[in-house]
Protein backbone atom coordinates (compact mmCIF):
# COMPACT_ATOMS: atom_id res chain seq x y z
CA UNK A 1 0.00 0.00 0.00
CA UNK A 2 1.54 3.53 -0.91
CA UNK A 3 2.47 5.45 2.02
CA UNK A 4 -0.14 8.25 0.62
CA UNK A 5 -2.96 6.01 1.10
CA UNK A 6 -2.07 4.48 4.42
CA UNK A 7 -3.86 5.84 7.69
CA UNK A 8 -0.56 5.26 9.26
CA UNK A 9 0.94 8.27 7.35
CA UNK A 10 -2.30 10.12 6.80
CA UNK A 11 -3.31 10.07 10.38
CA UNK A 12 -0.26 10.07 12.56
CA UNK A 13 -0.94 6.33 13.16
CA UNK A 14 3.09 5.49 13.42
CA UNK A 15 5.72 5.71 15.56
CA UNK A 16 8.99 6.94 14.29
CA UNK A 17 12.27 8.05 15.73
CA UNK A 18 15.19 10.22 13.72
CA UNK A 19 18.82 9.38 14.42
CA UNK A 20 22.54 10.45 13.23
CA UNK A 21 24.15 7.64 10.82
CA UNK A 22 28.41 8.50 10.73
CA UNK A 23 30.65 6.42 9.23
CA UNK A 24 27.80 4.65 8.45
CA UNK A 25 26.94 3.43 12.49
CA UNK A 26 24.07 5.02 13.77
CA UNK A 27 24.71 7.38 16.91
CA UNK A 28 22.98 6.16 20.03
CA UNK A 29 20.81 3.19 18.48
CA UNK A 30 20.67 1.42 21.94
CA UNK A 31 18.93 4.82 23.90
CA UNK A 32 17.21 5.29 20.21
CA UNK A 33 15.86 1.53 20.03
CA UNK A 34 14.52 1.78 23.86
CA UNK A 35 12.30 4.55 23.76
CA UNK A 36 11.22 3.31 19.98
CA UNK A 37 9.82 0.54 21.76
CA UNK A 38 8.35 1.58 24.30
CA UNK A 39 6.57 3.51 21.55
CA UNK A 40 5.51 0.44 19.45
CA UNK A 41 3.87 -1.46 22.15
CA UNK A 42 1.79 1.25 23.66
CA UNK A 43 0.42 1.97 20.36
CA UNK A 44 0.79 -1.91 18.92
CA UNK A 45 1.40 -4.13 21.37
CA UNK A 46 0.70 -6.52 23.44
CA UNK A 47 2.20 -9.28 21.08
CA UNK A 48 1.46 -12.78 20.03
CA UNK A 49 5.63 -13.31 19.81
CA UNK A 50 5.67 -13.12 24.17
CA UNK A 51 9.38 -12.09 25.38
CA UNK A 52 11.20 -12.68 22.27
CA UNK A 53 9.21 -9.53 20.28
CA UNK A 54 11.82 -6.33 21.51
CA UNK A 55 14.26 -8.59 19.51
CA UNK A 56 12.74 -9.47 16.85
CA UNK A 57 11.90 -5.75 16.05
CA UNK A 58 15.46 -4.89 16.73
CA UNK A 59 16.69 -7.23 14.09
CA UNK A 60 14.24 -6.16 11.50
CA UNK A 61 15.03 -2.57 12.19
CA UNK A 62 19.10 -3.36 12.20
CA UNK A 63 18.60 -5.17 8.68
CA UNK A 64 16.35 -2.68 7.27
CA UNK A 65 19.31 -0.23 8.09
CA UNK A 66 22.46 -2.28 6.93
CA UNK A 67 22.26 -1.22 2.90
CA UNK A 68 22.96 2.76 4.18
CA UNK A 69 26.29 4.06 4.58
CA UNK A 70 28.35 7.39 5.21
CA UNK A 71 27.25 10.17 7.06
CA UNK A 72 23.41 10.35 6.63
CA UNK A 73 19.96 11.06 8.64
CA UNK A 74 18.22 8.22 9.39
CA UNK A 75 14.19 8.15 9.43
CA UNK A 76 12.75 4.96 10.73
CA UNK A 77 9.12 4.55 11.14
CA UNK A 78 6.88 1.61 12.38
CA UNK A 79 3.19 1.48 11.50
CA UNK A 80 0.17 -1.14 11.17
CA UNK A 81 -1.05 -1.83 7.64
CA UNK A 82 -4.68 -0.29 7.75
CA UNK A 83 -7.69 -0.30 5.84
CA UNK A 84 -8.85 3.58 4.92
CA UNK A 85 -11.49 4.32 7.37
CA UNK A 86 -10.77 0.58 9.44
CA UNK A 87 -8.83 1.12 11.86
CA UNK A 88 -7.68 -2.10 13.05
CA UNK A 89 -7.45 -3.69 16.41
CA UNK A 90 -6.70 -6.69 18.82
CA UNK A 91 -3.35 -8.46 19.21
CA UNK A 92 -0.71 -9.05 16.10
CA UNK A 93 2.70 -10.49 15.50
CA UNK A 94 5.82 -8.03 15.62
CA UNK A 95 6.75 -9.45 11.80
CA UNK A 96 3.29 -7.77 10.71
CA UNK A 97 4.18 -4.50 11.61
CA UNK A 98 5.53 -2.60 8.34
CA UNK A 99 9.24 -0.50 8.52
CA UNK A 100 9.77 2.45 6.65
CA UNK A 101 13.26 4.06 6.19
CA UNK A 102 13.83 7.41 5.48
CA UNK A 103 17.64 8.04 4.66
CA UNK A 104 19.06 11.90 3.59
CA UNK A 105 22.72 13.31 3.39
CA UNK A 106 23.52 14.85 6.61
CA UNK A 107 25.05 18.27 5.78
CA UNK A 108 27.08 19.53 8.61
CA UNK A 109 27.28 22.95 6.44
CA UNK A 110 23.72 23.94 7.47
CA UNK A 111 23.84 23.71 10.97
CA UNK A 112 27.31 24.16 12.04
CA UNK A 113 27.98 27.40 14.24
CA UNK A 114 24.30 28.60 13.10
CA UNK A 115 21.85 29.52 15.86
CA UNK A 116 18.12 29.88 16.37
CA UNK A 117 15.90 32.11 16.93
CA UNK A 118 12.21 31.02 18.35
CA UNK A 119 8.68 32.76 18.41
CA UNK A 120 6.65 31.52 21.78
CA UNK A 121 3.46 30.53 21.30
CA UNK A 122 0.71 27.63 23.00
CA UNK A 123 1.95 24.50 22.86
CA UNK A 124 -0.94 22.33 21.07
CA UNK A 125 -3.35 20.12 23.52
CA UNK A 126 -2.47 16.80 24.68
CA UNK A 127 -3.68 14.55 27.50
CA UNK A 128 -2.33 14.12 30.77
CA UNK A 129 -1.80 10.56 29.68
CA UNK A 130 0.60 11.16 26.52
CA UNK A 131 3.47 9.08 27.16
CA UNK A 132 6.68 11.37 27.32
CA UNK A 133 8.45 8.81 24.93
CA UNK A 134 6.22 8.49 22.52
CA UNK A 135 6.96 9.82 19.02
CA UNK A 136 3.92 9.66 16.90
CA UNK A 137 3.84 10.73 12.82
CA UNK A 138 1.33 13.25 13.07
CA UNK A 139 2.78 17.17 12.48
CA UNK A 140 -0.31 19.28 11.38
CA UNK A 141 -1.02 20.92 15.04
CA UNK A 142 3.08 21.84 14.73
CA UNK A 143 2.87 23.37 11.38
CA UNK A 144 -0.09 25.14 11.84
CA UNK A 145 1.65 27.06 14.64
CA UNK A 146 4.62 27.45 12.69
CA UNK A 147 2.12 29.42 9.79
CA UNK A 148 0.06 31.21 12.59
CA UNK A 149 2.59 32.32 14.89
CA UNK A 150 6.43 32.01 13.09
CA UNK A 151 7.73 35.72 11.40
CA UNK A 152 10.41 36.18 8.72
CA UNK A 153 13.90 34.81 10.36
CA UNK A 154 12.46 32.96 13.04
CA UNK A 155 13.63 29.20 12.77
CA UNK A 156 10.86 27.28 14.99
CA UNK A 157 8.33 28.02 17.36
CA UNK A 158 9.02 28.13 21.47
CA UNK A 159 6.30 26.04 22.77
CA UNK A 160 4.74 27.57 26.46
CA UNK A 161 2.54 26.01 28.85
CA UNK A 162 -1.47 27.67 29.65
CA UNK A 163 0.79 28.93 33.06
CA UNK A 164 3.52 30.55 30.64
CA UNK A 165 6.07 27.92 31.29
CA UNK A 166 8.74 26.82 28.79
CA UNK A 167 7.98 23.80 27.12
CA UNK A 168 10.17 22.51 24.32
CA UNK A 169 10.40 23.65 20.33
CA UNK A 170 9.00 21.89 18.10
CA UNK A 171 12.38 19.97 17.28
CA UNK A 172 14.07 20.40 20.26
CA UNK A 173 14.43 20.35 24.01
CA UNK A 174 15.21 23.85 26.18
CA UNK A 175 17.57 24.16 28.44
CA UNK A 176 17.76 27.64 30.17
CA UNK A 177 20.97 28.71 31.86
CA UNK A 178 20.63 31.19 35.14
CA UNK A 179 23.55 31.79 37.87
CA UNK A 180 25.20 29.29 36.22
CA UNK A 181 22.76 26.74 37.09
CA UNK A 182 21.24 24.51 34.16
CA UNK A 183 17.09 24.48 34.29
CA UNK A 184 15.09 21.83 31.56
CA UNK A 185 11.38 21.32 32.08
CA UNK A 186 10.47 18.02 33.20
CA UNK A 187 9.10 15.29 30.70
CA UNK A 188 5.98 14.73 30.38
CA UNK A 189 2.76 15.16 27.89
CA UNK A 190 4.24 18.77 25.89
CA UNK A 191 8.11 17.43 26.64
CA UNK A 192 9.64 14.82 24.57
CA UNK A 193 11.88 12.17 26.61
CA UNK A 194 14.74 13.34 23.98
CA UNK A 195 17.95 11.01 23.38
CA UNK A 196 20.12 13.97 23.28
CA UNK A 197 18.63 15.53 26.22
CA UNK A 198 18.88 12.70 28.83
CA UNK A 199 22.97 13.09 27.60
CA UNK A 200 23.23 16.63 28.59
CA UNK A 201 21.18 15.69 32.11
CA UNK A 202 23.49 12.90 32.56
CA UNK A 203 27.11 15.39 32.04
CA UNK A 204 26.19 18.90 32.92
CA UNK A 205 26.82 19.26 36.11
CA UNK A 206 30.63 18.61 35.10
CA UNK A 207 30.09 22.52 33.54
CA UNK A 208 27.57 24.04 35.90
CA UNK A 209 26.90 24.45 39.22
CA UNK A 210 23.69 22.60 39.10
CA UNK A 211 20.89 20.78 36.81
CA UNK A 212 17.13 20.64 37.49
CA UNK A 213 14.18 19.52 35.80
CA UNK A 214 12.54 22.36 36.95
CA UNK A 215 9.75 25.08 34.58
CA UNK A 216 10.46 28.28 33.55
CA UNK A 217 8.48 30.86 33.19
CA UNK A 218 8.68 33.21 30.50
CA UNK A 219 9.72 35.72 32.37
CA UNK A 220 12.53 33.65 33.71
CA UNK A 221 13.53 32.97 30.17
CA UNK A 222 14.08 36.08 29.34
CA UNK A 223 16.24 36.70 32.67
CA UNK A 224 18.59 33.34 31.33
CA UNK A 225 22.14 34.00 30.84
CA UNK A 226 22.26 31.46 28.15
CA UNK A 227 19.21 29.06 26.13
CA UNK A 228 20.50 26.33 24.08
CA UNK A 229 18.43 23.34 22.46
CA UNK A 230 18.98 19.83 22.00
CA UNK A 231 18.24 17.04 19.83
CA UNK A 232 19.95 14.15 18.25
CA UNK A 233 20.73 15.71 14.60
CA UNK A 234 22.14 19.25 15.59
CA UNK A 235 23.18 17.78 19.15
CA UNK A 236 23.25 20.90 21.30
CA UNK A 237 22.63 24.40 19.69
CA UNK A 238 22.72 27.96 20.84
CA UNK A 239 19.25 30.16 20.85
CA UNK A 240 20.06 33.45 20.23
CA UNK A 241 16.45 35.37 19.76
CA UNK A 242 13.34 34.78 21.31
CA UNK A 243 10.82 36.79 20.63
CA UNK A 244 12.66 40.29 20.08
CA UNK A 245 14.74 39.47 23.37
CA UNK A 246 18.58 38.76 21.33
CA UNK A 247 21.01 37.04 23.77
CA UNK A 248 24.80 37.55 23.03
CA UNK A 249 27.60 35.34 24.42
CA UNK A 250 30.93 35.81 25.87
CA UNK A 251 33.80 33.85 24.65
CA UNK A 252 34.36 32.01 28.01
CA UNK A 253 31.11 30.82 28.06
CA UNK A 254 31.23 29.60 24.23
CA UNK A 255 34.15 27.51 25.20
CA UNK A 256 32.30 25.98 28.06
CA UNK A 257 29.66 25.34 25.80
CA UNK A 258 31.90 23.81 23.13
CA UNK A 259 33.47 21.00 25.36
CA UNK A 260 29.64 20.37 26.36
CA UNK A 261 28.87 19.80 22.84
CA UNK A 262 31.75 18.01 21.94
CA UNK A 263 31.41 15.51 24.97
CA UNK A 264 28.07 14.58 23.96
CA UNK A 265 28.27 14.00 20.24
CA UNK A 266 31.51 12.03 20.69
Amino acid sequence: MSEFNNRAFMYGESVFTTMRMRNGQLLDWEEHFARLKKGVFFIYGPFTDGDDWPLILKNRLEERCQDENGDRVIRLTIYREQERGLPQIGTTSVQNLKIALQSTLFDASRIDGKMFKLRTCSAPHRPHWWPSYLKVGSYLETILSQKLFMQPGDDDVLFLSPQDTVLESSVANIFILRHNRLYTAPSGPNVQEGIMRKKVLNIAEEFFQSVEESSSTLEQLFKADAIFGTNSLRGPFLIDRIDEHELNYSDEFIRVFEKLKNRVLA
